[in-house]
């Protein structure tokens, strides 16, 4: 290693859309409880929610962390859940299906492919990002499209 040099460290970052912190502030003053979940990892996921205002006080746990726990354990973490990393389609589904059924909460899902289909059928709203998350949404539920940029 010594004949190595370091040049330089190089980080990229993909911005938070324009918008997106408003949207979530809107939402949580309105009552609306936002939640993200993402197959991000758990760093990503944190730095990502804190910047968006969806990660305050809340826990942000990671898929296989999530799939582990116990019917009773779910009912204990999923109120204070604001954000999950590393998930799969089917912690999403999950998640969904215990706020409605657990918690008597009606929830809006957002998906862009068909990994969402899963928790796009169990929700109240699906909420389409993309043409492929409008096709996805049509098939499974009532929904309110939203074009990406």
């Amino acid at each position: 290693m010594e004949k190595y040099t370091l040049i330089a460290i190089i980080g990229i970052k993909d911005p938070v859309r324009p918008g997106v912190k408003e949207a979530v502030k809107t939402c949580l003053e309105a009552g609306i409880t936002v939640r993200m979940v993402t197959g991000d990892n758990i760093n990503t996921a944190k730095a990502i929610a804190r910047e968006c205002g969806i990660l305050t006080d809340g826990l942000a746990i990671e898929g296989p962390d999530f799939q582990k726990k116990t019917q009773r354990e779910m009912k204990e973490i999923i109120p204070k859940i604001q954000a999950m990393a590393r998930s799969l389609p089917l912690d999403k589904h999950t998640l969904v299906t215990h706020l409605r059924n657990d918690f008597n909460e009606v929830v809006a899902v957002t998906g862009d492919g068909t990994n969402d289909a899963p928790a796009l059928h169990e929700a109240d709203i699906g909420l389409a990002m993309g043409i492929a998350g409008t096709e996805v949404c049509h098939r499974h539920n009532p929904c309110i499209i939203y074009h990406s940029i």
